[in-house]
């Protein structure tokens, strides 16, 4: 018989956190329009008449990464998650080319009728949903990129990142868990490391895996990134960590001259590339002064 353990809260883990992952969440499926179960999470679904707000996860993440930084946005938004394809509750593809995931942004926002949306996307959700802004501007409202990878033809050389997760189940829940690590390593609190852990995996046929698809392609410079960032018309702004190792100030400088709005970044200050696990109250409060 299956057997998921509850979350079990690390001793330090603050109030604020345990009433944010606490408030309750209606969990649906969108379907693509070739077939793939897109899983989203709504907080408040009865809210019609508040604008809407989708967040969009990093590479292999999954909608709980949003679930102490949602609640806070309540108030003033229909606040909706999802997982994109092949990582969390959604479908896994066959080809998983970079330009299908706006596919199953399009899904969501259409199944959950969210026109006309905010997206706020972290990392590789931001670099996914340039392009879906760029050709779909009249289903957005609004633009967040938040400590996202614009690559750049003159500082940049063509790399593509290694593929990680071994094939092989691991033997219990804690042995896997004990195995989470962020990627990029960076420091960030026991109790939010802990909780990505807890729903980062699920029990399979001799032991336990990661929930994300193996096979989703490694990470690769893709130099039309910048070239989509040109096209779009809808407010953007760009969020990043002071500390990042995915963005450093003089490509931070270069992406807000692309975005060519008269918008600065906003650098959280002691922040690293998972903004929402190390800085958690800084970015939402810093995301609420832009937003509300």
């Amino acid at each position: 018989m299956s057997f998921t353990p509850a979350f079990i809260p690390p001793v330090d883990t603050p109030e604020w956190f345990l009433s944010a992952i606490a408030q309750p969440r209606t969990s649906h499926f969108a379907l693509t329009s070739d077939g793939i179960r897109i899983h989203y999470v709504c907080w408040n679904e009865q809210d019609r008449d508040k604008p809407a707000l989708l967040f969009v996860h990093g590479y292999r993440a999954h909608t709980h990464v949003w679930d102490f930084i949602a609640p806070f946005f309540t108030e003033h938004f229909r606040v909706v998650a999802l997982d994109l394809s092949g990582m969390g509750d959604s479908g896994w593809r066959t080809d998983y080319d970079y330009s299908i995931f706006q596919e199953d942004m399009l899904a969501v926002i259409d199944h959950a009728e969210l026109t006309p949306v905010t997206l706020i996307g972290h990392s590789f959700g931001g670099s996914r949903l340039i392009g879906l802004a760029a050709k779909h501007p009249g289903k957005l409202k609004r633009v967040f990129l938040v400590d996202s990878m614009i690559p750049f033809p003159e500082i940049d050389e063509p790399r593509s990142t290694p593929q990680y997760g071994r094939p092989k189940p691991y033997a219990d829940y804690a042995s896997i868990v004990a195995r989470y690590r962020l990627l990029p390593e960076q420091p960030a609190p026991v109790w939010s490391q802990a909780y990505m852990a807890h729903h980062s995996v699920r029990e399979v046929e001799g032991g336990w895996s990661w929930k994300f698809d193996l096979n989703l392609p490694p990470g690769r410079i893709e130099f039309d990134t910048v070239k989509l960032l040109q096209q779009v018309t809808v407010p953007t702004d760009y969020i990043c960590g002071a500390r990042s190792a995915i963005v450093e100030s003089d490509r931070v400088r270069r992406i807000t001259d692309t975005i060519g709005q008269g918008r600065s970044a906003v650098v959280i200050p002691e922040a690293y590339h998972h903004v929402m696990l190390d800085q958690p109250l800084a970015f939402i409060s810093a995301l609420r002064a832009l937003l509300i």
